[in-house]
């Protein structure tokens, strides 16, 4: 897959007609080209209630892409010998088990990267197994808090402490943040719900009961963070075979690596916090890609757009796996 380089420059106006039909006030998107950030472009509105327009300082919830940072995480520990990937979690932290289901007791660290866990996305602890881990394909966010739990408890520290010093700092994400504060209200944008309706100001992270920081969803990053993230990623091939390691299939020929979602030449994951919508999708190959942040209920609808415009790239079964995943 590689962008192409004038549609790219005309990806705007695609963008605002597809944000027109889809009721999507504001989006960032970022193009990456040969494994560097070529061009980041920002459209539309960050808060449909003062008329703020988006900005390349506008923060937007990263939702689920922040699952593979996590991951990211988890595989350094791994290789380090902090962590086994195929040790259940259970001997590293019997007393945190999210669910009293036996099976419980199986789950390893590569079952919750590659959503084989059985465990539910989310729910009030205990939570139900739908099937025996490592058999099957479900997606869940509550596997991920169960592996934070193990790393925070294995490591002695916060996982916001763990991605600030380990990934954050040494990257120059200098606007990424992994919990919500007042302050970071000033520069958040807005949502608006499925109808176009502007949502009240965000209190904590979507909405959520869920304890922040949070593994599964709480990364906050402008357009300038997230890409240098993907930049690491592409340069690193030890990183990248990682992620190939593992195979989950999922649905509509998608499978689950380690910590991404893979898809024929794509590596992949899309990101879902209500009205925070976003998605990235890279060719490690080729080392083309592009990061789209979103505002609005829709906007997976304007990301696909963006995507298919500028890769020329069919997205409809990720559309699909997407659709029935959560």
């Amino acid at each position: 897959m590689r962008l192409n380089k004038e549609k790219m420059m005309n990806a705007s106006e695609v963008a605002k007609a597809s944000m027109k039909k889809n009721l999507v006030p504001g989006l960032a998107m970022a193009y990456i080209s040969e494994g560097k950030l070529v061009r980041t472009e920002t459209v539309g509105i960050a808060n449909p209630e003062t008329g703020l327009e988006v900005t390349e300082a506008t923060h937007f919830e990263a939702a689920s892409l922040t699952k593979p940072v996590f991951a990211k995480i988890v595989l350094d520990l791994a290789s380090d010998g902090l962590i086994d990937l195929d040790k259940p979690i259970s001997s590293y932290a019997a007393d945190i088990m999210p669910s009293d289901d036996p099976r419980c007791m199986n789950i390893t660290a590569k079952h919750v990267l590659s959503h084989g866990t059985g465990l539910p996305n989310w729910g009030d602890v205990p939570v139900p197994i739908a099937f025996d881990p490592g058999t099957s394909f479900g997606y869940s966010g509550k596997g991920y808090t169960y592996l934070q739990d193990a790393i925070e408890k294995v490591t002695g520290r916060r996982i916001d402490d763990l991605m600030q010093t380990e990934i954050f700092n040494p990257l120059g994400m200098d606007d990424a943040a992994m919990i919500w504060t007042g302050p970071l209200n000033r520069t958040l944008a807005r949502t608006v719900d499925k109808d176009g309706k502007i949502e009240p100001p965000r209190d904590r992270c979507q909405h959520s009961v869920a304890r922040e920081p949070n593994s599964a969803f709480s990364l906050h990053v402008t357009i300038k963070d997230y890409p240098k993230f993907v930049e690491s990623v592409l340069a690193d091939e030890a990183l990248i075979d990682k992620i190939y390691s593992h195979k989950n299939p999922a649905d509509h020929d998608v499978v689950w690596g380690l910590g991404w979602g893979t898809y024929k030449d794509l590596i992949w994951h899309w990101g879902d916090n209500g009205g925070f919508k976003s998605l990235v999708c890279f060719d490690p190959v080729t080392k083309d890609g592009m990061l789209i942040h979103t505002n609005g209920f829709n906007g997976l609808k304007v990301c696909y757009d963006l995507f298919e415009y500028v890769a020329e790239y069919d997205l409809s079964d990720i559309k699909e796996m997407i659709a029935h995943a959560e």
